[in-house]
């Protein structure tokens, strides 16, 4: 049998070809070069070479080849004539070949001709085939919710209202050679047959539109879907023959009306309509490149998905488009660059709907989804599949959880909108164990245009605020850190390359000196969360994220800064609650579901989740069923002490106060808050073990909200949906069998109660020779176990205890942070020569030093107290020591003694006279709303002065002037003057120390430091 590319040999008649459309025959001559003749064949073959190690046979003696031949010499014949007979035999067996070739090419040609006649019929009529079935969506009790009315849009449309470049960009991506080849593309074919003869399956295919054509209209759905040999040859034969009988533009005319470009949208009319709400011979180059994109994946590449990696993939295709027409010489890459750069404006989904609008929205692109890559459906199948197949789908929504998370949500946002600019919120309720989405608000009003109201806002896109923050305290219980952990809350600046150190500020400006990460994390401290983040590295706070559930963010650290754990990044409330999630299920991450149950219109079962579709629905063997597929990413003792922390309404009680919304007694919730900067976002996510409600407060357009957080914009939401759905027996008996709700805070094994030392400042004052039982704490009782590199948690070994000096000073650390050691205080003219010796002012004097083991029993007022260890970064520690030696708090000494500070006595020699301001430094540049803290030491004995005092010059001031009131008292580098909380207005000041002696003059020349303030 000959390949099928030659059939055209056979002398049978063929029907005479329409003539293409004159438009791209004419641009095609245009832009390419026409092809020249087919080099001629080769009139002998050549002379075979010689096999490789052997030498080539001798020529034999006679004639040069082609030479005139000779007479033949007389002799005996050594062979036998060959007769008439056996020549005419041969002819026969010849002829007999023949004409069994050409008959049976002849019968193959009948056979697909006659096919495809009986196909040809069906092509004008397709689409107004009645057979399809409506499609419906119900809630999980049953409740509908929304009809697909028919297999989706389509407006048929001729090629002539079709713009050029909607051709060009189809034929570009879809088949380059498209005008010129005979309906199949040789070098794919073989290069697809040679696959399967070395693989015996289909690897790749190399579709024509005309087979894509054949494919889509004249196979059956499962015929369609098969990816055989036998399949691929009918395509290609069919593509040939369709060829032969159709015109290019009848072909490619059909195709563009055919074809899915996803969103229920079919052929280029829908298409464009769909996408952006204009017919498509409107459409711009630009949204011609981005349709033409979509047809090969239209579930992966949804232009409407907001999911930023979505929409990556989505602009890379687009580019893919452009930069194809480039090289097939259809447009100039300016033209390309200008269409790639032109905006995308998006139609809005016309969709009316008066139950759960946004859900019902996300559900359909959840089950395109799932259909793809759950069931296994191909991309064709999808049209016949949800839009004519009739299905019954059971999604994991319950109305009445709906009905009250909108209320809640619309009463808030009516009280709040007018005296705080808040004009939208969302909710999500989720269930833990399962992932099932109950509720999903995405707007307060779906209609308003106003606010956007048909954005949903629980899977878009926005800054969380501290909601990150618990994720970054458990990547660092996961690296090492203890629950005991003391971080100081003190002043930082961190260097970064080529800007401003970044100096991380807390919601209220004020410093909470040494707390453990229990402290830190309740009541929402920012700066402890960026020491953490420094500890816990940027890249482990992605792999972190990803891991619960979270992707926008991407995995390149490159992108963020320390910030990220105050919510730098970006997320959506739907994952964020996912994520929340996980610590509710123990550390166990479970994907969020929408759909529960989808089954025919013969009431047979495609897709079960959780054993939840209704009675009298059929499980066959095509039913595929599904239950909860969780994945521990968490040690669970990680995640119960996180939750334990979010519960502890005693420990958030400094910052949110008693009897905040968060508090919910009688119910067992965790629950964090989160506000970004201007008031943009607020957020509060919290759980019991059964329930998870995510909600977001804001403006969908960004805009700035006055004065309100998280605490008090999005935590009233929380409260009331949260409490509403533990008020209503019947919503809890709807989930069925369910945990007890306070399981997430049942402790599991491996960890320990422990009481620790109280290091408040008001507790671990110098000298502290003893601490103050304070909190209770529950600690490890081995290393949490940590991901290996594929992400599988593996116990890790305990960490080895440090390496201890036979000399030298003998610290012992006693819990987490704290430390004994035997010290010696320093005498004070030699504790500020040594801070003075610092050229670069970042040397606190000391009060102490640390006292050798060797000569601890020889030096009289040695003695052992107790101290909170330092940050580990010098800057930092720099910070931390003159904060709490102005308050008074016991840190570490800095310094081992050497024989000059135990040979002098604590109190000898003549005290000097100090007076110095560290910050503000000279020329700094401060915000008018920022109340600024003086820092600095004004030290001075009784007897040398009456008082100290800070004045300020500029500004409003032409003077200067005292600022609040003088001091009697000395500062040793702490806070010798506050300016707030009012602001001063802009412009440059000056401030002086001033030192007033006993005879009421200065005793030293006043310390003076230039700043601005800026608007």
């Amino acid at each position: 049998m000959p390949w099928p590319g030659e059939l055209n040999v056979m002398n049978s008649p063929r029907k005479p070809q329409p003539a293409p459309n004159h438009r791209p025959a004419l641009r095609r001559a245009a832009r390419r070069p026409a092809k020249g003749p087919r080099p001629a064949r080769a009139a002998a073959y050549p002379p075979l070479p010689a096999s490789p190690g052997y030498p080539a046979p001798p020529m034999p003696p006679g004639p040069v080849p082609g030479a005139a031949p000779r007479r033949a010499r007389r002799g005996r014949r050594r062979g036998m004539a060959l007769g008439p007979g056996i020549v005419l035999g041969c002819m026969g067996i010849l002829a007999v070949t023949v004409i069994s070739f050409l008959v049976t090419a002849w019968l193959v040609y009948d056979h697909y001709s006659n096919k495809l006649e009986e196909q040809i019929t069906r092509l004008g009529t397709l689409a107004d085939s009645p057979s399809f079935e409506t499609t419906v969506i119900y809630d999980r009790n049953g409740q509908e919710l929304y009809q697909v009315f028919d297999e989706g849009l389509r407006t048929r449309i001729p090629l002539a209202q079709i713009p050029q470049h909607v051709i060009d960009a189809t034929i570009s991506i879809e088949d380059n050679t498209f005008y010129h080849n005979e309906g199949i593309d040789i070098p794919s074919i073989i290069r697809a047959a040679a696959q399967y003869v070395r693989y015996g399956y289909i690897v790749s295919g190399g579709s024509t539109i005309t087979q894509q054509l054949i494919r889509n209209t004249l196979f059956d759905e499962q015929y369609r879907s098969e990816q055989t040999l036998n399949r691929k040859i009918d395509e290609a034969l069919l593509a040939m023959i369709l060829t032969q009988k159709m015109g290019k533009d009848q072909i490619l005319e059909m195709y563009l009306n055919e074809i899915y470009y996803g969103n229920l949208a079919y052929g280029i009319e829908a298409a464009a309509q769909t996408y952006f709400g204009k017919p498509a011979a409107e459409l711009t180059l630009g949204e011609a490149a981005l349709l033409a994109s979509l047809p090969q994946a239209p579930a992966d590449l949804d232009p409407l998905n907001p999911d930023p990696s979505v929409q990556r993939r989505v602009m890379e295709r687009r580019r893919l488009v452009l930069d194809l027409m480039v090289k097939e010489g259809y447009i100039t890459q300016a033209e390309a660059s200008a269409a790639y750069a032109e905006p995308l404006n998006y139609a809005h989904r016309s969709i009316r709907l008066d139950r759960a609008p946004h859900f019902v929205v996300y559900a359909q692109d959840a089950l395109e989804t799932l259909l793809v890559r759950e069931l296994g459906f191909s991309q064709e199948q999808i049209r016949k599949v949800i839009a004519g197949g009739g299905l019954r789908v059971y999604t994991t929504l319950d109305m009445d959880y709906q009905r009250l998370a909108e209320d809640i949500a619309r009463r808030q946002v009516s009280q709040l909108k007018a005296a705080h600019n808040m004009n939208n919120a969302s909710v999500i309720v989720m269930r833990p164990d399962t992932g099932e989405i109950l509720a999903m608000v995405g707007s307060v009003n779906y209609d308003d245009e106003s606010i956007d109201g048909n954005v949903n806002m629980t899977t878009a896109a926005r800054q969380p605020g501290s909601a990150m923050k618990p994720f970054t305290y458990a990547a660092a219980l996961e690296k090492g850190w203890s629950t005991a952990q003391v971080i100081w809350d003190t002043e930082v600046r961190i260097g970064v390359p080529g800007q401003q150190p970044y100096v991380p500020v807390n919601y209220d400006r004020s410093f909470h000196g040494p707390v453990r990460l229990r402290e830190a994390l309740a009541n929402s401290y920012n700066i402890p969360a960026v020491q953490t983040l420094r500890f816990v590295g940027v890249d482990y706070l992605l792999w972190m994220m990803s891991r619960v559930g979270v992707t926008s963010l991407g995995n390149d650290a490159s992108h963020y800064g320390l910030s990220l754990t105050l919510g730098g990044g970006e997320v959506s409330p739907l994952e964020l609650t996912t994520a929340y999630s996980v610590l509710a299920n123990g550390g166990v991450y479970v994907p969020h579901r929408a759909i529960r149950c989808i089954t025919n219109s013969s009431n047979e079962i495609l897709y079960e989740y959780q054993q939840s579709c209704p009675p009298g629905a059929r499980l066959t063997e095509r039913s595929r069923t599904f239950n909860a597929d969780g994945r521990q990413v968490l040690d669970p003792r990680i995640a119960f002490v996180l939750s334990d922390i979010l519960a502890d309404n005693a420990a958030r009680t400094p910052a949110m106060g008693a009897n905040s919304p968060l508090n919910t007694p009688g119910l067992p919730t965790s629950v964090k808050t989160g506000t970004t900067n201007d008031f943009r976002d607020n957020w509060t996510v919290g759980y019991t073990r059964n329930i998870a409600v995510g909600v977001w407060a804001g403006n969908t357009d960004n805009a700035a909200m006055v004065n309100i957080s998280g605490l008090d914009g999005a935590a009233p939401i929380w409260h009331d949906v949260i409490t509403g759905i533990y008020a209503n027996q019947t919503l809890l008996d709807r989930l069925g069998q369910r945990l007890p709700d306070d399981a997430h805070l049942q402790p599991p094994g491996g960890l320990s109660r422990r009481q620790l030392c109280n290091i408040s400042r008001t507790a671990l004052r110098d000298p502290a020779l003893s601490c103050t039982p304070g909190p209770f704490e529950w600690m490890f009782d081995s290393p949490p176990a940590a991901p290996d590199a594929s992400g599988n948690l593996v116990p890790q070994p305990p960490t080895p205890p440090p390496q201890t000096s036979a000399n030298g000073p003998q610290p012992v650390e006693i819990e987490p942070g704290l430390i004994r050691v035997a010290v010696y205080p320093v005498a004070p003219e030699l504790a500020n020569a040594i801070a003075a010796a610092d050229t670069s002012g970042k040397t606190v004097p000391p009060r102490y030093c640390q006292v050798p083991i060797e000569v601890a029993n020889q030096v009289p007022g040695v003695q052992e107290q107790l101290f909170i260890a330092p940050p580990p970064d010098p800057d930092d520690a720099f910070y931390a020591r003159r904060w709490a030696q102005a308050a008074g708090v016991a840190i570490l000494p800095q310094y081992a003694c050497n024989e000059q500070m135990l040979s002098m006595p604590p109190g000898g020699g003549s005290p000097v006279v100090v007076a110095n301001i560290v910050s503000p430094t000279p020329g700094q540049e401060i915000h008018a709303s920022q109340p600024i803290d003086i820092i600095g030491s004004a030290m001075f004995t009784p007897q040398q002065a009456e008082y100290y005092k800070v004045e300020i010059r500029g500004g409003p001031f032409a003077e200067f002037q005292t600022i609040n009131d003088i001091h009697r008292e000395g500062v040793a580098n702490g806070v010798l003057e506050r300016i707030g909380p009012y602001a001063l207005p802009p412009g440059e000041y000056v401030l002086q120390l001033v030192i007033v002696g006993k005879d009421g003059n200065w005793l030293q020349q006043p310390y003076t430091v230039p700043f601005r303030v800026t608007g």
